[in-house]
């Protein structure tokens, strides 16, 4: 994969996976009272797949920048 395409790529990702958790969040902290028990223990869950899908998007951006020459933030 195209190193500019992997980056492009692994920021889209991250701000995805950044939206969904928070939405996450929102549903499984301030909705828990509306929402159904199983619901809001599936949003916990959520929380943690989502977490864990930006850390691996956050490492595919460094091979990124790694790849093309760029500082590593």
């Amino acid at each position: 994969m195209n190193a500019r395409k992997l980056l492009v790529t692994a920021n889209s990702a991250m701000v995805i996976t950044l939206v969904l958790f928070c939405a996450a969040a929102y549903l499984a902290w301030f909705k828990d009272q509306t929402l159904p028990l199983r619901m809001v223990a599936v949003m916990h869950m959520l929380q943690i797949v989502f977490a864990a899908l930006f850390k691996l998007s956050y490492v595919l951006r460094l091979i990124a920048q790694s790849q093309l020459g760029l500082v590593l933030r």
